[in-house]
């Protein structure tokens, strides 16, 4: 399907490069010799396949050829540091719904709150998508989504990488997607799912009756909840694809399309007893987490010439969470905010051979992500507002309308004699913000009964990126590749807490209320524009000997922030300064003569601009083949990284509250995080189709961002921290991974990884906790709150005909946790006021998914049946515990019993201690079909 290929010298040497990865057709043609067709040739991402071919002399009538099937070696002989490749077969083959689920399979890799790489912060993960980076720059996730069934190839670099790869320290997930080809293909799936399960951990209050005896005047409480798990929780996915070649162009313009709606209503639920302006809802059952998204993929190839072809392509995506799950809110669903999103990436790239041996690629990307989080998102919405008057001995209560002429007179007539009311929200408008108080405990021990989360969060990042790469394969050994690439970002924040509108002239909020946006001067609002700049170069040499494969590289960085941290610490707030010398252009002038600077001339002298960061890091990764069927790798490599932008540009004009307290600001003048990491692995086949990779690895992790100690400002009793380069830690450990090829109908895979994670802090915000609790600075090594010691993967593969069918296993021992002391063991002055961080474990979490399928024929196109079941056995996994019991059912803190009976109480005191968002997700059932050609 290509006009690519090579002829080889007179040893038979020969090289085909710049070949996409995918799985190829190889024809071997010599006059007088047979013709031999290698199909199934597998070809992946910065790897070399090596192919030998003998040609037998011709005997066969002109025309003919000899076919043979080519199978990926188990060996890999020229991988110098630990790499996992998945392709889209195998990917198609297994029960994982998104490339998460697909990386989650890989050794090395902890899904904990992100994903983590060999012990790392998720953060410290980069993700490339078609040779260009495609990471979030504010939150270091992948910004294009790309679905399954439009990859191509998925590949997990965890451990030491080549020179061309930066921006990470843990590791890179490079996606390659799918491409058009000469013929047309086309596939519509889709599915609907359930979760089933009878765990009543799942279950949602539904009625509270408590009865008091009236001879012990004891008073007792009997409840009644309901299973929602018991009704329909759909989850609906619709997908379709389709590729070939673009009509009338005679196939030298070819596509590829992928689009995807997913909707789940999720398995954790609440019921509607109030909305957030405490008037009764309905009681219905609401979802907590429901989450829909949709994505698209189109991508076009234009082969201009034989040796010049040009790729255009388009990703799209949009989500919305109608709300993430909020246990104070479980019974006042309305009040959770909202969130959404969408993204938009183009990438135009230029693919140029200039010899046999030597190319170039220029490519150029732009992408632009949104992000909104809201409960309504008109910041003046309120519900309407009327006056209840309270019934007394001589009258009854009664409501009416302020907002008319006898209501105005009325409520006047209230004020002026000092009459008791009280503002209640319309039932006929009840919906929208209500004070900040109203989103508290009515008392103790009980779930909100109205209250809208205030804060509103706009954001958007964007960035443009130009990068060219050459690559030239100068003989039979060395093989250059280099190049460079700018990248400029657009931040911009808007975040800010609603707040109480004050009368005119008075300290004195407006009743009933009313919220108003904050100034920007204002403490509880943050907004900035931010235009960071980054450029780096690279250049490496591949060496491939008969017994010796080398990677070397180097490769520069350069970072400018395009930012500020103030001039004098002790002072950093431009809109409230405490120093005279800085509020004043003259100190010390009379009050009547006193001028003062504005906030922009301030920011003047105030703040200085940071300096850029440059930095050089090495590479060396070496293979030493050992037999025809074994290698060893050795690889070593200093890898450095920019801060996430959210630690850079935090709180960025360092507001702070002059009464009093603590802030964390961010630090623009943060230095690139640092790691060094070896590793060393043997790849040896045992048998034919049966093969093992073992690899120990190393990592020593300097300069990770954390908390600075407090800085005391000009007034004493207004401290703050900002973030900087100070933790440290380190990760031993080993990965395995064994593979048995598909033979008499099965195939399989096993992944296990122990490592040992262990640092200073788990976050950079927790030294700034810790000072706030006036805790000793730490001063020794911790298990890091992702330290899974052990990490089992087992994927079997079996088929039959039509049938096919793949199991996936995962087991995961405890995460740490910091335990505390129970009730009961708490004794007088001998009592410890905390035990080791850490120091205990959760329980260990093991299920299993399950993928089904049974294909028809039908002629030329085809029809799958499938079932998918995550988590097959319903395991009732723990992910996080109570901390003085190590359980997630139960606590002694409080003693259920010593609780009091109150009416005012928003359910029971268990149905509050009850956590269902601390176990796995239960079973979910996954039935669909597919049709394609």
């Amino acid at each position: 399907g290509t006009n690519m290929g090579d002829a080889s010298d007179l040893e038979g040497d020969y090289q085909v490069i710049n070949l996409p990865p995918g799985r190829y057709t190889v024809v071997v043609t010599m006059m007088g010799y047979a013709t031999k067709r290698i199909e199934n040739v597998d070809v992946r991402i910065d790897l070399t396949t090596s192919l030998n071919v003998k040609l037998p002399p011709t005997v066969l009538e002109a025309g003919e050829e000899v076919t043979i099937v080519a199978e990926r070696p188990l060996v890999q002989m020229d991988i110098t540091s630990s790499l996992s490749s998945v392709g889209a077969e195998q990917i198609q083959a297994l029960p994982v719904d998104n490339v998460n689920d697909v990386l989650e399979l890989q050794a090395g890799i902890v899904r904990a709150d992100g994903l983590h790489i060999r012990g790392g912060r998720s953060g410290e993960v980069a993700y490339w998508v078609d040779g260009v980076a495609s990471t979030d720059a504010f939150s270091n996730s992948p910004t294009a989504a790309i679905e399954n069934s439009a990859v191509q190839e998925l590949q997990v670099i965890s451990g030491t990488f080549n020179a061309e790869y930066g921006q990470a320290m843990s590791g890179i997930i490079n996606i390659i997607t799918k491409d058009g080809g000469a013929d047309y293909h086309g596939q519509i799936k889709s599915y609907v799912g359930d979760y089933l399960s009878s765990d009543d951990v799942f279950s949602v209050m539904n009625k509270v009756v408590a009865a008091t005896d009236s001879l012990t005047g004891v008073t007792t409480v009997n409840s009644e909840a309901e299973d929602p798990l018991l009704k329909f929780n759909p989850t609906y996915n619709l997908e379709g694809s389709l590729s070939g070649p673009v009509p009338g162009t005679k196939r030298r313009i070819s596509f590829f399309a992928n689009a995807r709606y997913f909707k789940n209503e999720g398995y954790l639920y609440g019921r509607e007893w109030f909305l957030p302006s405490g008037v009764p809802g309905d009681s219905s059952l609401v979802p907590m987490n429901p989450h829909r998204r949709w994505s698209a993929l189109g991508k076009l190839t234009w082969k201009m010439t034989s040796g010049v072809k040009l790729r255009y392509s388009l990703n799209l995506s949009d989500w919305h969470n109608e709300r993430s799950w909020n246990r104070a809110y479980k019974y006042v669903p309305g009040g959770i905010p909202q969130s959404l999103g969408n993204t938009q990436t183009h990438l135009l790239s230029l693919n140029h051979v200039l010899s046999s041996r030597t190319f170039y690629e220029f490519k150029i990307n732009h992408m632009r992500n949104s992000y909104e989080s809201y409960v309504f998102k008109d910041p003046n919405y309120t519900p309407r507002w009327l006056v209840r008057v309270p019934e007394d001995s001589l009258n009854p209560s009664f409501t009416f309308d302020p907002y008319t002429t006898r209501g105005d007179s009325l409520l006047n007539a209230l004020q002026q004699y000092g009459i008791q009311y009280d503002w209640v929200a319309d039932p006929a408008q009840p919906y929208g913000y209500v004070h900040q108080d109203s989103a508290r405990t009515p008392i103790s021990y009980s779930f909100f009964r109205s209250g809208a989360n205030l804060n509103q969060t706009y954001r958007s990042t964007a960035y443009w990126i130009g990068k060219f790469d050459m690559t030239s394969q100068t003989n039979d050994v060395h093989q250059f590749k280099g190049g460079f690439e700018l990248r400029l970002y657009e931040l911009n924040l808007d975040t800010y807490t609603l707040l109480p509108k004050k009368v005119a002239g008075r300290n004195e909020e407006v009743v009933p209320f009313v919220p108003v946006v904050p100034d920007v001067s204002n403490i509880y609002r943050n907004a900035y524009k931010r235009t960071p700049r980054e450029l780096s170069a690279y250049i490496q040499d591949k060496i491939e000997l008969a017994d010796l494969i080398m990677n070397i590289g180097v490769r520069f960085d350069y970072f400018d922030a395009n930012s500020v941290v103030p001039a004098d610490p002790e002072d950093p707030n431009i809109y409230n300064p405490f120093k005279d010398v800085n509020k004043y252009k003259n100190p010390g002038a009379p009050d009547s003569l006193l001028q003062e600077y504005t906030p922009d001339e301030r920011r003047e002298f105030m703040h200085k601009k940071v300096d850029p960061k440059m930095q050089f890091s090495p590479r060396l990764g070496i293979a030493y083949p050992i037999t025809d069927r074994g290698v060893i790798h050795f690889s070593y490599g200093h890898f450095f990284q920019i801060p996430e932008f959210q630690y850079l540009y935090a709180a960025p004009d360092f507001k702070l509250n002059s009464g009093g307290g603590y802030s964390i600001f961010g630090n623009a003048d943060l230095k690139p995080q640092r790691t060094t990491q070896y590793e060393i692995g043997l790849q040896q086949e045992i048998v034919p189709g049966l093969g093992v990779d073992v690899t120990l690895f190393y990592r020593d992790i300097r300069d990770w961002v954390g908390a600075s100690p407090l800085i005391r400002t000009a007034r004493k009793v207004v401290s703050y921290s900002v973030y900087e380069n100070k933790d440290y830690a380190n990760v031993r450990g080993i990965t395995v991974k064994a593979e048995r090829r598909y033979r008499n109908n099965f195939s399989a895979k096993l992944d296990y990884s122990f490592q040992i994670a262990e640092g200073t802090y788990s976050n950079p915000s927790d030294a700034f906790y810790a000072q706030i609790n006036e805790n000793e600075p730490r001063r020794n090594l911790i298990p890091l709150n992702w330290d899974q010691r052990h990490t089992l993967n087992a994927q079997l593969i079996y088929r039959l005909k039509t049938w096919n069918a793949s199991l996936v296993g995962k087991y995961r021992s405890g995460l740490p946790y910091t335990p505390s002391f129970a009730v009961a063991e708490r004794v007088g002055g001998t009592a410890l006021s905390a035990l080791p961080e850490n120091s205990s474990r959760r329980p260990d979490i093991f299920s299993v998914d399950l993928y089904m399928t049974k294909r028809f024929s039908l002629g030329v196109s085809e029809l799958t049946l499938f079932l998918y079941v995550y988590n097959l056995f319903d395991n009732r996994a723990a992910t996080i515990v109570y901390s003085d019991t190590g359980s997630p059912d139960y606590t002694t803190n409080p003693r259920f019993e010593t609780v009091a009976y109150n009416p005012v109480r928003v359910s029971t005191v268990q149905d509050l201690y009850a956590r269902p968002e601390w176990y796995i997700a239960p079973r979910q059932v996954q039935l669909g079909l597919s049709i394609g050609f």
